[in-house]
């Protein structure tokens, strides 16, 4: 049976660390026994793990078989459901002495996977260490497959180990070794995970996207269209509507109280635990509030004299303006077990896609761990594609100023560091930088130790995988710690994209049509209407305190409304007397510049007997006798308020009065 390495291209990177109780790592004897490479030291002063959880995949569903019962030996077994022994058998006293046994046990089944549950795990530790028996496991059909480690004494007692996600084999390759002195026992029932075949998420709304709507709006949402492939069935359904708000089962409503653009998703599990990979593009765009303003020619008028109100609606548009990055969590010391960090990116047009490799600038990290070899780290993309950032290899190199002696299960967080992988860098992976090779390193953590200098590194993996790629849809950083005894924290991450790729697709500006029925006042008395309703004219027929209203409707269907007030006097009130409003105002009496800022221009044919210019309240401001014909008249109004006046001329006939407007 043949399989690729996925993991390791070079002999020094497929070295292994010899997990023993206690934390402890052998640094002698089993490095020349299981070919340890000489860089991994002895870790005597490691604490116990917490609990084992190898492999990834739900055992919830298994393929159904006929149950088997297997006994350690030299040779390859097949089965998805049964009990595998130690060389004793069932019910038997355990094993022998002096064992070294290679025992390959893979899936009856196509597409199986193998997982093994240890029921029983005490394995002697006469003597010192190096005489302790222990079991090396390895993910693939022989030990040339990538280690997941080796146990002694009752490390695997009660857990799960399983094949990754890396080995298409589907086997597990377990190498058993016994001394010369005491014996022991271990037993494991193993069954096959199902493989991950990605369900499909369908998502509609009950408008069209993008849907324009109102802060406090509801929208119906409508996954159950989504399906499983095979006989799986969906079992989860989660809503995503923004930051921190999530719905879940198929059909929802949601509400959205603030303005803004939201890019809807849907993500759905099914039975075997296999998470849905497409992107599901609905946008809901919430009005912004528009700016309204509301000026009269008159807040104080008189009953019979017509004033005007005009309005002004600036829209005001909504940019995402910048990307959330993802955020950072504890890595713990969970040999095998995938943790996963994701980042929901939104702004390109829709079905916008990775197109050029330099379409991605770099995926950044600020993280610390004490032990590189430790890791796989990859970059996932909307539609699954998996990009290989970092895999294994550089032994005990720092990334960050981490805390080799904090292996806790609740550890406080070391020092994080900035690394980049950047398509245009040239300097190495992160393991041509290491301790191992190009030691591109310096001294940091606790205790000091040789770390990793931060900057932009080469991906193992190439670049060109990621090309056609949404670049909408939930991005993932997965980060996998193959080996025991070392753990640490990624405190950020980021995806830098082209700024070339475009502009802010989830902008938007609410629009307010022409007519009268997007704009419009409403009050008593409005006499006469401009196109557009923006102004009006109002003639008010009784005195009081009279409201006016100015509406505008945009295209989300939202209506916005502001009131201005204005008081009225009755006809006999001195104010209204004073002003002589009842008289016109002749065609060749005309004042200018308007607005006035300091020297007002009166133009007039016929000479005047007198003037006055008085304020809103009917205070006399300045007077002047008799202005000849076709003499202008200048009045300096520079030291006076913005605001409006009145500008009452006397003549041969009736008084006339002329509105002034200061700046």
């Amino acid at each position: 049976m043949q399989r690729t390495l996925m993991f390791l291209g070079r002999e020094a990177e497929r070295s292994q660390r010899i997990r023993l109780p206690g934390g402890a790592f052998r640094s002698t004897e089993l490095q020349k026994t299981f070919g340890v490479h000489s860089t991994y030291l002895n870790r005597q002063h490691m604490q116990p793990m917490r609990p084992l959880f190898v492999g990834f995949l739900l055992l919830a569903q298994h393929i159904a078989t006929a149950q088997v019962q297997l006994t350690m030996s030299n040779g390859v077994g097949q089965g998805c459901l049964g009990v595998l022994h130690d060389s004793g058998g069932p019910g038997g006293s355990g094993y022998a002495n002096n064992e070294d046994l290679v025992f390959t046990l893979c899936p009856d089944q196509p597409g199986g996977n193998i997982a093994l549950t240890f029921t029983t795990f005490a394995l002697d530790q006469s003597g010192s260490v190096d005489s302790w028996d222990n079991l090396t496991i390895y993910d693939g059909p022989d030990t040339e497959a990538p280690t997941l480690g080796t146990y002694a004494g009752t490390d695997l007692q009660d857990l799960v180990v399983s094949v990754t996600q890396f080995n298409t084999s589907g086997c597990i390759t377990l190498h058993f070794v016994s001394h010369a002195s005491g014996t022991g026992t271990f037993a494991a029932d193993f069954m096959c995970s199902t493989p991950c075949a990605a369900p499909t998420a369908v998502a509609l709304m009950s408008e069209a996207t993008p849907a324009r709507v109102c802060s406090g709006e509801e929208l119906h949402f409508d996954g159950a269209a989504s399906y499983a492939v095979g006989a799986q069935s969906i079992v989860s359904y989660v809503w995503h509507f923004g930051p921190g708000e999530t719905s879940t089962g198929p059909i929802v409503d949601h509400v959205f109280g603030e303005p803004g653009s939201y890019a809807v998703s849907l993500t759905v599990v099914d039975d075997n635990g296999c998470t849905s990979m497409n992107s599901v593009d609905l946008t809901v765009q919430v009005s912004t509030l528009p700016v309204l303003q509301l000026t009269t020619s008159d807040t104080l008028a008189c009953v019979g004299t017509p004033f005007e109100l005009s309005a002004t609606v600036d829209a005001v548009p909504w940019t995402s303006n910048a990307m959330d990055y993802g955020d950072g969590a504890f890595l713990p010391d969970d040999v095998g077990l995938p943790i996963t960090f994701e980042m929901d990116v939104s702004g390109f047009q829709p079905g916008s896609t990775v197109d050029a490799t330099d379409d991605l600038g770099s995926i950044c990290v600020d993280m610390e761990h004490s032990f590189m070899g430790d890791l796989v780290l990859q970059l996932i993309c909307p539609n699954g594609t998996e990009f290989m950032l970092h895999q294994q290899g550089g032994g005990g190199t720092y990334l960050g100023a981490a805390d080799d002696l904090n292996i806790s299960g609740e550890p406080v967080q070391a020092e994080c560091w900035h690394y980049c992988w950047s398509p245009s860098a040239t300097n190495g992976t992160w393991v041509n930088n290491s301790i191992q090779e190009g030691n591109n390193t310096q001294l940091a953590g606790t205790p000091s130790g040789p770390a990793l200098i931060p900057g932009n590194y080469e991906a193992v993996g190439n670049w060109e995988d990621l090309l056609g790629c949404p670049l909408n849809g939930t991005w993932q950083f997965r980060a996998i710690d193959l080996w025991g005894g070392d753990n640490g924290y990624l405190c950020s991450w980021e995806i830098h994209f082209d700024p070339q790729l475009g502009g802010d697709a989830l902008a938007f500006m609410p629009t307010y049509g022409p007519g009268c029925d997007s704009t419009f006042w409403s009050g008593a008395d409005i006499s006469m209407t401009e196109p557009g309703c923006n102004t009006v004219q109002v003639t008010p027929s009784a005195p009081g305190e009279h409201p006016f209203t100015f509406t505008a409707i945009n295209d989300h269907g939202c209506a916005f409304d502001s009131t201005i007030t204005v008081t009225v006097l009755d006809t006999n009130d001195p104010y209204c007397i004073s002003l002589g409003v009842d008289e016109p105002t002749p065609a060749a009496l005309s004042a200018y510049p308007v607005p006035v800022r300091d020297v007002l221009h009166v133009a007039h044919a016929a000479p005047f007997t007198g003037y006055e210019l008085l304020d809103l309240h009917g205070r006399q401001l300045m007077t002047g006798g008799a202005v000849p014909a076709a003499a202008p008249l200048l009045l300096d109004m520079s030291t006076l308020p913005a605001g409006l006046y009145h500008l009452r001329v006397r003549g041969a006939d009736a008084p006339v009065v002329l509105r002034v407007v200061k700046e």
